[in-house]
């Protein structure tokens, strides 16, 4: 759905002809500006020979800057146009930004202390971001997201309101981060009895529009922690529903069980790695040596070993042959691809950082440093990766 208007083009503030994205002042036009950690509205402008796609839009003094790329013909100070805002969207980032308030509200009442400091509302997800000298886990964010969908439940009046930056500031409750506003007249929006804030930011008029919150996910360590969350809970909590019977299915547990057994397999996986580590100390490589292009390598095939094992042994390999090259290639029958390892010695001047880039015989798929690579390919003979080392070593030398 899209609400129509029309506008005037002031000035183009910037362009790039050869992409065809430009930043326009406009005079009018039905279209909320970033604020209060929310993106500006989206949608369109026109006229016959003009159509310019709107990503976003902030408040410029003058007027209104909307910025995007021109989809026919180009823009012009002074051109009349038709514009319509994106209503879908506007009203989704509405009902993340009220929900943000109430989740919000929730955990700072809950857990005196808790600031929230920046919001990233986006239509997908959004992000909150707090400081709180306790511990963020689950339980605290159930609690906050049951207080929240109370709240919703309850479809209180969402209130928008223009006030001097005096009367703002002496509101009960009032959140506002005073030092960053430079206006007199501040937007606040409240929810009687629960919530007041200064913002800039897109709102549902009662909070019975919001939705079903249901936050995500979390991370951080005290005091800087983040939480992300969706306003379609009821579709997340089915998709996660599903998700977790399938698991206990699988487990062979009782879903009470699951977090407890997840996290002892989680510790016994730990344990395995570190046993894994240590074993591969007293792991000898079967490596031959070879020459490429001058280049000392040796290499070995190694079926079926993992990663994770060979790459100790391959470092202490290295450590111990300084001017030699290490090659290590684990194939896995079953996917027709395999890992490998590659290492330079101290001794070794070449730089390998490039050395996938420019070997697309190998497919490989990988990363690392200058003196070390990994990753995946189908390419599990040592021959070929020869040939590249010696392509590439020669194109390097000096």
């Amino acid at each position: 759905m899209t609400v129509s208007f029309r506008a005037t083009i002031l000035d183009v503030l910037s362009s790039d002809e050869k992409k065809k994205k430009f930043t326009l002042l406009l005079s009018g036009g039905d279209l909320h500006p970033s604020g209060g950690g929310q993106p500006g509205d989206s949608g369109s402008l026109w006229t016959e020979d003009f159509r310019f796609q709107i990503d976003d839009t902030e408040k410029r003094d003058g007027g209104l800057a909307v910025t995007g790329k021109a989809e026919k013909g180009s823009p012009a100070p002074g051109m009349e146009v038709e514009g319509e805002a994106d209503l879908e969207r506007h009203r989704l980032l509405s009902r993340m930004h009220t929900g943000e308030h109430i989740l919000s509200r929730a955990l700072e009442k809950a857990h005196p202390g808790l600031r929230v400091f920046k919001v990233a509302v986006d239509s997908a997800e959004t992000s909150v971001y707090l400081t709180w000298d306790g511990e963020l886990d689950w339980d605290v964010l159930f609690e906050a997201e049951k207080e929240g969908n109370k709240i919703v439940a309850e479809d209180l009046p969402v209130e928008t309101v223009m006030l001097s930056k005096d009367e703002a500031e002496h509101l009960p409750g009032i959140k506002g981060n005073w030092s960053r506003i430079a206006d007199e007249t501040i937007r606040v929006v409240r929810i009687p009895g629960y919530d007041a804030i200064a913002c800039s930011g897109s709102h549902v008029s009662s909070t019975g529009k919001v939705g079903n919150l249901f936050i995500t996910a979390f991370r951080g360590t005290s005091p800087d922690w983040e939480f992300k969350f969706s306003v379609d809970g009821s579709v997340l909590r089915q998709e996660y529903s599903e998700a977790a019977r399938r698991l206990v299915r699988s487990i062979g547990c009782r879903l009470s069980q699951l977090g407890r057994v997840v996290g002892g397999l989680q510790e016994e996986n730990g344990a395995l790695r570190k046993l894994m580590e240590r074993a591969s100390q007293y792991i000898s490589l079967p490596a031959e040596d070879f020459s490429a292009g001058g280049l000392p390598v040796s290499a070995a095939v190694l079926p079926g070993f993992s990663r994770e094992l060979a790459a100790p042994a391959a470092r202490k390999w290295s450590d111990a042959n300084p001017g030699r090259v290490l090659l290590l290639l684990l194939p896995e029958p079953e996917k027709n691809e395999g890992s490998f390892l590659l290492y330079g010695g101290k001794e070794i001047s070449v730089d390998f950082s490039a050395f996938l880039k420019e070997s697309p015989g190998l497919r490989a798929r990988g990363g690392g440093r200058s003196d070390w690579l990994n990753g995946l390919s189908p390419v599990m003979e040592v021959e070929p990766w020869l040939e590249a080392l010696k392509v590439y070593a020669e194109k390097k030398r000096p």
